[in-house]
């Protein structure tokens, strides 16, 4: 007994010190191949158009690569990978909203890069001459961008072109206030034209006229309207217009009309003119027997007979006294004068001295 004692205490060290080394190789090579992984990393190098990552990874994932490298994917993204020796690179794949304004028709449709050109391509559509492109066909696509194709066309036509007659409205001081009256009826006239026309896309946007040749004439209509016997000073348009008028004088051969109205005339003269007017209560007959009035004009009857029908207009143009008669006469009234009646001694103020044009009328 005391042996076999002996001999069970001596091997109970070795026992132990085995089984120690047992467990420490277990437990270092237990972390052993938890730490490996950790250092069997890969090199990435992801392109996301310019942007470029550079980063390390342990995943063969590139969906987890991608994400570990901050970057998130839209729901019309993709990607591709490819294997470049100790570097695995991931390429990016953004889908790009493009517009296409092709003539009227407008479309977007999604495209993942390429030229302009492979774009129109892939939706049938052919450049022509007549086609204008907003880029150079060349150039690469981008999100958001806007291709507009624009169609032109020239085309030479011929055609006929109202020509709106104009209404003329004059003032007339034989008239009664708010009378009217039409010496002529307007009518459009009417005018052949040829022209070029450019069109965009089925609009025209530029018309250049070749040549017109007027078929009819337009006539304008000519009114004559009583006022309240006041001096109107016109308006420097209505000068104008009557001082162009004044320059070709209406009709032809012996045919002459006031300028303005149809009214026919045989001379004109050149004088000037005064004003005057009836106190109330005073005389307010002409020599001719008479009611003094506003259009019974007094004259020289050695230069204008009396009863000579006249169209009185200011030499400039910028008042028209119009349609009156030679009934008067007076002693400071002599040569290349006429005096004009008025209603107010205010509106003689007004008027006073001033160079006339006198149509004789037929």
């Amino acid at each position: 007994m005391r042996y076999v004692k002996q001999f069970v205490t001596e091997k109970s060290p070795r026992a132990s010190i085995l089984r120690w080394i047992i467990i420490s190789v277990t437990i270092a090579a237990t972390i052993l191949s938890l730490t490996l992984p950790a250092f069997a990393q890969t090199k990435y190098v992801i392109t996301d158009g310019d942007n470029i990552i550079v980063c390390m990874s342990s995943s063969s994932d590139p969906m987890v690569v991608i994400e570990e490298a901050g970057l998130k994917l839209g729901a019309e993204d993709t990607y591709t990978t490819q294997t470049n020796g100790e570097i695995s690179e991931i390429y990016i794949n953004r889908i790009q909203m493009i517009t296409v304004q092709d003539g009227g028709d407008t479309v977007v449709v999604g495209s993942y890069g390429g030229t302009v050109r492979e774009l129109l391509s892939s939706l049938d559509i052919t450049l022509t001459s007549s086609a204008q492109l907003s880029c150079d066909p060349d150039e690469l696509t981008y999100d958001g961008m806007t291709i507009t194709l624009t169609y032109s066309e020239i085309e030479v036509v011929s055609y006929d072109e109202v020509i709106p007659h104009k209404t003329n409205v004059y003032e007339d001081t034989s008239l009664t206030p708010g009378e009217e009256v039409v010496l002529s009826e307007g009518s459009d006239g009417l005018m052949h034209c040829t022209a070029q026309i450019r069109y965009e896309n089925g609009v025209e946007v530029e018309r250049t006229v070749l040549s017109e040749k007027t078929v009819t004439k337009a006539v304008d209509t000519v009114i004559l309207r009583g006022v309240d016997r006041s001096v109107k000073e016109q308006e420097n348009s209505g000068q104008d217009d009557y001082q162009q008028s004044h320059t070709s004088e209406i009709g032809t051969g012996d045919t002459k009309h006031v300028p303005g109205t149809n009214l026919e005339y045989s001379e004109i003269l050149d004088f000037q003119a005064t004003a005057y007017y009836c106190e109330p209560y005073a005389w307010n007959t002409t020599y001719t027997g008479t009611e003094a009035r506003v259009g019974a004009i007094a004259v020289d009857p050695n230069f204008i007979p009396l009863g000579t029908k006249m169209y009185i207009v200011s030499a400039d143009g910028k008042y028209i006294y119009g349609y009156c008669t030679a009934e008067d006469t007076g002693g400071a009234i002599k040569g290349k004068i006429v005096d004009l009646y008025f209603n107010t001694y205010e509106e003689c103020i007004q008027f006073g001295r001033r160079d006339v044009k006198i149509y004789i009328l037929k």
